[in-house]
C-alpha cells in the first residue's frame, strides 16, 4: 500500500533527524578567541617582566625562570585549544554509518515481525472477505445452534429474530420472538417486533394477532411511537378510520410541524379521511394542490388472470425516469380492484422533497404481488410506462402486461 510506504518513510527520516542533525552541527565553540586572548595575557606579562627586570624589582635570573614558565603555561593553553576542535570534528564522521545502517536496522526488523503484504493492494483486498447468502446463512445457522445449546439467552432469540427477518425467514423469526417474548416477559418492544414480523408472514396485513399485540404494546407504553404508528395503520385498514385519524393526530404531538416525521404522518392522517369521506382542508393537503397528479386506469392482462388470485396485492407508483429508484407517490391495492381508476399525486410522496411534480419525466408502474413484498421478485407481472409531468395530464391506460425479470 502506497500510503504505508510513505509513513514508514517518514516516520525513519524524523528517526535520523533526531540522531543525524546534533551529530553534523558544530557546537558553539569559538576556540580562536580564547587562543588570542591567552596569547595577549602572556605579551602583557612578559612586559610586565621587562618592566620589574629594568626598575631592579626581580633579577636576571629570576627574569628567565619567569618567562620560561609563562612560555611553557601559553603553550600548554594552545595545545589544549587545539584538541578542543579537533574533537568537535571528529564525531561526524557517526552521521554517515548511521545514516545508512539504521534504515536497514529497521527493515531487517520489519521483516521478522512485520508482514511485506502491507505494500501489497491486491494481498489486502484478498485477505477481506467477502460476505456472501450461503456465508450469512451459516453464521445465521450458528446462531440458531448456539441458542439450542443456550436457550435462556434472550438476547440471543432477540438477534436471531432480526437475522432470520432479513433472510426473509418469517417463520423462525417470529418463533425466535415468541422465545423471547416468554423470557422477558410482556415488553412493549418485544410484542411491537413480534406483531411487524407476523404482519409480514402473513402478507403485510396488521389484522388479527398482530393488532392485538400492538394493541397489548400500547396498554403497557401509552406514548409509544411504534405503537402509536401500527396501530393507528391496523384500525385504517379495518377501515376504523377515526380512531386511526386519532391516534395518529396523539402521535404528531412528538414532533414539531416542521419535522419530517409530522409532515409523514399528516399524510396517513389525510388519506384516512380522503378515505372516510372526510374534508383535508388545504393548509393540510397544500402538497396536492401543486400538481394534479397522474391520472390511471390500471388493468391485468388477460393472460395473468388464471395465474393470479383475487387477494394478491397490486403495488401502483410513479419512479423518477433518471436518477434513483425511491417511488415518488405509491397506491396498494388488491387484484380483486383490477381494473380501477387511481391518481398518484404530491400528497402520496414518501418524502417531502421527492414528489411527483419536483420531476419532469416519470416512469409509471403496476405490479402484482402475492407476498405483499414492496420489492419486485423475478415473474412477478408487471406494467411500466414513460410518462411526461408536464405534458402527460389526460388518463393514461396502464396494463399489466410484462413480467419481472
Amino acid at each position: 500500500m502506497i500510503q504505508f510506504g510513505i509513513f514508514v518513510a517518514l516516520f525513519i527520516a524524523i528517526a535520523l533527524c533526531f540522531l543525524l542533525i546534533p551529530l553534523w552541527l558544530k557546537p558553539k565553540i569559538v576556540p580562536n578567541d580564547d587562543s588570542e586572548i591567552n596569547i595577549e595575557l602572556a605579551q602583557k606579562k612578559l612586559q610586565s617582566l621587562e618592566i620589574d627586570l629594568t626598575n631592579g624589582t626581580i633579577t636576571a635570573a629570576q627574569y628567565e625562570s619567569l618567562k620560561n614558565e609563562l612560555m611553557v603555561n601559553l603553550h600548554h593553553d594552545l595545545k589544549q585549544a587545539d584538541t578542543l576542535i579537533t574533537a568537535d570534528k571528529n564525531g561526524r564522521w557517526l552521521a554517515i554509518p548511521l545514516g545508512v545502517f539504521v534504515p536497514l536496522l529497521a527493515l531487517m526488523i520489519y521483516s521478522v515481525k512485520g508482514d511485506f503484504r502491507a505494500f501489497d493492494d491486491a494481498a489486502i483486498q484478498g485477505e477481506i472477505p467477502t460476505k456472501t447468502a450461503a456465508d450469512i446463512n451459516d453464521m445465521v445457522e450458528k446462531l440458531a445452534q448456539k441458542m439450542k445449546d443456550n436457550p435462556n439467552d434472550s438476547e440471543g432469540w432477540i438477534m436471531l429474530a432480526r437475522s432470520y427477518k432479513v433472510l426473509k425467514r418469517y417463520p423462525e423469526s417470529v418463533e425466535a420472538l415468541r422465545k423471547a417474548r416468554v423470557l422477558t416477559g410482556e415488553q412493549p418492544e418485544i410484542l411491537l417486533q413480534l406483531a411487524d414480523v407476523i404482519a409480514m408472514e402473513k402478507g403485510g396485513t396488521l389484522l388479527g394477532e398482530p393488532t392485538e399485540l400492538v394493541a397489548q404494546a400500547l396498554e403497557l407504553d401509552a406514548n409509544n411511537e411504534m405503537a402509536l404508528w401500527l396501530y393507528g395503520l391496523a384500525n385504517a385498514e379495518d377501515s376504523k378510520f377515526n380512531e386511526a385519524i386519532s391516534l395518529w393526530q396523539k402521535l404528531q404531538t412528538h414532533y414539531q410541524p416542521q419535522d419530517a416525521d409530522y409532515l409523514e404522518v399528516q399524510k396517513l392522517i389525510d388519506q384516512a379521511r380522503e378515505a372516510s369521506g372526510q374534508p383535508v382542508s388545504v393548509t393540510e393537503n397544500k402538497a396536492a394542490t401543486n400538481h394534479t397528479g397522474i391520472h390511471l386506469v390500471v388493468s391485468l392482462d388477460e393472460k395473468f388472470k388464471a395465474t393470479t388470485n383475487p387477494e394478491d396485492f397490486v403495488f401502483i407508483y410513479a419512479q423518477p425516469a433518471q436518477g434513483g429508484k425511491m417511488p415518488l407517490a405509491v397506491v396498494k391495492k388488491q387484484v380483486k380492484d383490477l381494473p380501477l381508476d387511481v391518481t398518484l399525486d404530491d400528497s402520496m410522496a414518501m418524502m417531502p422533497a421527492m414528489t411527483i411534480s419536483s420531476v419532469e419525466n416519470v416512469q409509471v408502474s403496476a405490479r402484482v404481488s402475492h407476498t405483499g413484498n414492496a420489492i419486485a421478485q423475478s415473474g412477478e407481472p408487471i406494467g411500466k410506462m414513460p410518462l411526461s409531468t408536464s405534458v402527460d395530464n389526460g388518463v393514461v391506460k396502464l396494463v399489466i402486461s410484462e413480467i419481472v425479470l
